[in-house]
């Protein structure tokens, strides 16, 4: 497949290195040419400086030939004309990356951008807004996602000692209702059998039935507690767009937003009436004191900084609050944001990069999320007919290693597979596979007719 990317920043570094694994044929667009260097250097793609949102920078490029045109510079306004040029152009999928509410706001109407040559809004903060609402609603987990219209939820949680699970094998654990579909451990993703044996701290994704969870006995502690107060560090776009998911709740606990800067202060007592804004700096213990932040509360911080994210957390964490959660722009430091304690980290590069996956993969491809720092998948698929995995039961079917097959979504019921079970036509599976092999597993739910 033939991708366009403008926009050679972080996101677009990103999207260029996961796209190049899968061997697509990749132009990088950017006007500064030092930014397109760090993306020449370690990947095989071509790279080219200029305007992507110029026509004759698109002419130069031959847009008209590519499959998928990614606009995701910082400037929506150029990432919306390069979409609705390429369009014209002839490209047959566009994507932009839009932050500003003002655009965004129109998102449950979006068909009316399809008129205008856009098919995909693509918005990190909004995504990792919701991916911390989600963490919200099911405390002690590190991650969260919802399947099958939310009938199914994958939930992480990490191993503690005191938990029953710590030290047996899956084998030993008897999950008749659930599957463990991934183990994490020391930063190594382990696609699991029944002799995988679950050690302290090893972080275990299990799926199951959403209505279910709280059926887990020992192996997790899902029971809500009721907290006093959510406490925010930072006003930007996440923290906007995550006050206006939590008025959707029920019993709302007081919200506090910490943002040093006066003007954004104002800005935030008019946009979000009712939270309480506080003019200062949530790195300083101090504050954190003054909030009475405490054990019975959530803290979340997002002030667009690592390092003032982690040192917000670590305050929090000494003023034993049990559920922290930290944004982090950079893989390598979700570890460093564990050892401190954080209960969950939040990428939104990694979360916009999986939403982009979808438009690479064929139809049957429901959605993608990237596991870890991207060296397995987590793949919603739907069975074709006449594709293998409708030939024959499971066991017989010769499924890479590296594969594990969680549930199958079947005439809306819930399946946790075993070696007997037959997908049907139709069925939905949610399957988990390393990077190297997931497109073979996609393969085996393809009935191998190429569509336009």
């Amino acid at each position: 497949m033939k991708i366009v990317i403008v926009g050679a920043g972080n996101l677009g570094f990103d999207l260029a290195r996961v796209l190049s694994e899968e061997n697509h044929d990749l132009i990088i667009v950017d006007k500064d040419a030092e930014a397109l260097k760090p993306i020449a250097d370690n990947f095989d793609v071509m790279t080219v400086t200029g305007n992507g949102a110029s026509v004759k920078t698109l002419e130069d490029i031959q847009v008209k030939t590519a499959d998928v045109l990614l606009a995701v510079t910082d400037n929506d306004e150029l990432n919306i004309i390069a979409c609705m040029l390429a369009k014209q152009m002839g490209v047959r999928t566009t994507a932009a990356r839009v932050r500003n509410p003002d655009y965004s706001a129109a998102l449950p109407s979006v068909l009316a951008y399809t008129n205008f040559g856009i098919d995909l809004f693509i918005n990190p903060e909004y995504l990792a807004a919701q991916e911390i609402y989600r963490l919200i609603e099911v405390p002690t987990a590190t991650g969260i996602d919802y399947f099958a219209g939310g009938k199914l939820s994958m939930i992480c949680i990490k191993v503690a000692g005191e938990m029953d699970v710590a030290g047996k094998r899956i084998a030993e654990l008897n999950l008749e209702q659930y599957t463990i579909v991934a183990v994490i451990r020391k930063e190594q993703v382990i696609i699991p059998n029944g002799n995988t044996q679950l050690l302290q701290d090893d972080k275990i994704y299990l799926l199951g039935k959403t209505a279910g969870f709280h059926n887990l006995n020992g192996l997790i502690k899902l029971k809500k507690p009721k907290f006093k107060q959510i406490i925010i560090a930072g006003g930007g776009l996440i923290t906007q767009y995550l006050v206006y998911l939590l008025r959707t709740k029920k019993n709302l606990p007081e919200i506090k937003i910490i943002e040093p800067s006066v003007e954004r202060c104002r800005h935030l007592s008019v946009a979000l009436e009712g939270c309480r804004i506080i003019c200062a700096d949530a790195t300083k213990m101090e504050i954190l004191e003054e909030e009475n932040l405490g054990e019975t509360d959530i803290f979340i911080s997002s002030t667009g900084s690592d390092n003032s994210n982690l040192v917000a957390c670590m305050l929090a964490k000494k003023r034993d609050v049990n559920e922290v959660i930290c944004e982090v722009s950079r893989e390598d430091y979700i570890s460093l944001a564990e050892s401190i304690g954080v209960t969950a980290t939040i990428t939104p590069r990694l979360l916009t990069v999986s939403t982009v996956l979808k438009l690479m993969r064929r139809k049957n491809v429901i959605s993608v999320n990237l596991l870890n720092r991207g060296e397995a998948e987590m793949l919603e698929l739907e069975a074709e007919p006449g594709s293998p995995i409708t030939k024959t039961c499971l066991r017989d079917l010769e499924i890479p290693a590296g594969v594990v097959i969680g549930s199958i979504t079947q005439n809306g019921n819930i399946i946790v597979p075993r070696g007997d079970t037959l997908i049907q036509p139709g069925d939905r599976a949610i399957v988990f596979a390393l990077r190297a092999v997931a497109p073979k597993i996609e393969e085996f739910f393809h009935n191998g007719i190429i569509t336009a």
